[in-house]
C-alpha cells in the first residue's frame, strides 16, 4: 500500500472518531432543549424499518434489521419561526416524511433549518417534516445510525425508509428526489 492511500485512511479514520465524540458528547450548555422525551423518539425509531438505499457516508453504517410490528410515524411539534423540534410519535403514516437528525450549533444544520421550516410551509399538508438535536438525544444518533451531520432520512408512506443524505440537501432537490424515488405528494 502506498504511502498517500495510508495517510488518507488515517484521515478518514480521524474524521469518523471525531464525528462519533461530537455525535456522543452528551449534552452541553447553549443547546436547543427538545420538547419530547428520549422514551417517544425511541418509540419512533423502532418502529422504522430500514431501506436498502443510502448515499455516501451513510452507506458504510449497518442497519438495523426491519421491525415486524406496527409502522408508526412521527407528527412534527408546532414551533417557533426559525426552531424545529422533535417528532411526537402517531398511529400510522399516511404521507411520506422527512427526518433530519442534526444540531443547533452545526451550521450547515443550521442552514437546513430554513430548508426544513420552507418545507413545512409549501408542503406541510403533503411532507411530514421533522427534526432530532443528536447532541440533545445522543440515542438518536446510535438508534439511526448517525456518523456525520445533518443527515436526512427520507421515509414513503408505509413508514419505510427509501434513501439517506449526509450534508446540506436544497429545498427544491429534497423534493426532486422524493419525485425520482416515486414517492406522490
Amino acid at each position: 500500500m502506498k504511502n498517500g492511500a495510508k495517510i488518507a485512511i488515517v484521515v478518514l479514520l480521524a474524521v469518523a472518531v471525531a464525528a462519533t465524540f461530537a455525535l456522543r458528547g452528551g449534552k452541553r450548555a447553549g443547546y436547543v432543549a427538545a420538547p419530547e422525551s428520549a422514551a417517544a423518539v425511541a418509540t419512533v425509531a423502532a418502529t422504522q424499518a430500514p431501506a436498502p438505499a443510502v448515499q455516501g457516508a451513510a452507506a458504510l453504517a449497518p442497519t438495523p434489521p426491519p421491525v415486524q410490528s406496527a409502522v408508526a410515524t412521527a407528527e412534527p411539534v408546532p414551533a417557533k419561526p426559525g426552531k424545529v423540534t422533535a417528532p411526537r410519535a402517531v398511529a400510522a403514516a399516511v404521507k411520506p416524511r422527512l427526518l433530519e437528525l442534526g444540531s443547533s450549533r452545526c451550521m450547515s444544520c443550521i442552514e437546513m433549518a430554513k430548508v426544513l421550516d420552507a418545507l413545512r410551509a409549501s408542503q406541510g399538508v403533503k411532507l411530514q417534516v421533522d427534526f432530532i438535536d443528536v447532541f440533545e438525544q445522543p440515542e438518536a444518533a446510535d438508534r439511526y445510525k448517525i456518523s456525520l451531520i445533518p443527515t436526512q432520512i427520507f421515509y414513503d408512506t408505509a413508514g419505510r425508509e427509501i434513501f439517506r443524505h449526509t450534508g446540506y440537501f436544497a429545498h427544491d432537490d429534497i423534493l426532486a428526489k422524493f419525485r425520482e424515488l416515486g414517492v406522490k405528494m
